[in-house]
């Protein structure tokens, strides 16, 4: 990795607090929810944007916090559901837990 990255990566984690993660948590969330509709799979997936921009997603912070938050999670909520589309497509018949333990 190089040396600028490193030093940017650096910055954003600075810029993610625990005051913006009670401040923005409520409406990341909404929005993660109102794309999947399932709370477990919405959590998981809450939990993953706040994790990515912590660690210096490409897109945190560009514009304003929320919205760079409200950008990763929109990416992350459309992954899942392609996913999930292509696994019950696939795999018809079968299901799929996101909080089956391994």
């Amino acid at each position: 990795m190089n040396p600028d990255k490193n030093k940017e990566a650096k910055e954003n984690n600075q810029k993610l607090t625990p005051e913006l993660y009670d401040k923005y948590a409520p409406p990341v969330y909404g929005k993660i929810f109102s794309i999947v509709g399932k709370e477990s799979i919405a959590e998981r997936i809450h939990e993953k944007v706040f994790v990515s921009a912590y660690r210096g997603h490409s897109s945190f912070p560009l514009r304003s916090p929320l919205m760079s938050l409200i950008d990763i999670a929109d990416e992350k909520s459309n992954k899942t559901i392609k996913a999930l589309e292509i696994f019950r497509a696939c795999c018809h018949g079968s299901s799929i837990s996101i909080s089956d333990s391994k």
